[in-house]
């Protein structure tokens, strides 16, 4: 059975058709010195330079932030492939059929968690039938708290700020959700990740089956697909 989830299958179908990172996909071969010079040429080949976003095909780590997933230059990125494979391993039980570099975004984020990831406004919709079943924030109080981080005291507040979902950015997202699916031809459960930039862009950032994608166990349709 095909994986949905991978970013193999469903990034080509939207690509150049939402508004998505400029990215680039490293099969795995033999070897992590013939995987960096692979990254690093197609990088070149497609304008996109260091900082980068790192993650396979279906996994980034991003609570252990300036170890895994984010690349600021050429000469972390062995470790940071070293590591994100280690915990891909440990916690993921997909095989790595790929590495993928994407483009840098700046989000509109308040504080920082993680080692250093800016906490931004990142949504995760949930579709199925061509159609949003609901939505969420993507950063819930526990994800950070877990942490136990050096955060600003009123972060919570900052949080709940970031979180704040308006209208006229639900009739945005669902749009983009709905012709993800349109794109990827799938009537099926899927779960869709959107983050804005700091120009006020927003952007498909992930996507996934919905089985295989948290939801906030509140929700009716997360209570209704069990």
């Amino acid at each position: 059975m095909i994986d949905k989830s991978l970013f193999l299958y469903w990034y080509p179908k939207i690509e150049g058709k939402l508004n998505t990172p400029k990215s680039i996909i490293v099969k795995i071969t033999p070897g992590i010195s013939n995987i960096i010079n692979d990254i690093v040429i197609k990088l070149n080949e497609n304008n996109i330079s260091f900082p980068i976003f790192l993650k396979t095909d279906t996994y980034s780590a991003k609570w252990y932030w300036s170890k895994t997933c984010f690349v600021e230059n050429i000469t972390t990125l062995r470790s940071n492939i070293e590591y994100l494979s280690t915990l891909s391993e440990e916690d993921d039980s997909r095989p790595i059929d790929a590495l993928i570099g994407k483009e840098y975004l700046t989000l509109e984020s308040d504080f920082l968690a993680f080692d250093g990831m800016p906490v931004g406004k990142e949504r995760r919709y949930f579709i199925e039938n061509k159609r949003v079943l609901c939505h969420h924030p993507y950063w819930e109080t526990e994800d950070i708290e877990f942490f136990n981080e050096d955060y600003p005291k009123n972060w919570k507040n900052l949080l709940t700020k970031l979180n704040t979902e308006d209208e006229n950015e639900i009739v945005i997202l669902s749009g983009m959700a709905e012709r993800f699916a349109e794109l990827i031809n799938d009537d099926e459960y899927f779960s869709v990740d959107f983050a804005k930039d700091i120009s006020g862009k927003w952007w498909v950032i992930d996507a996934a089956e919905g089985v295989k994608s948290y939801h906030n166990e509140d929700c009716e349709i997360f209570k209704l697909k069990q």
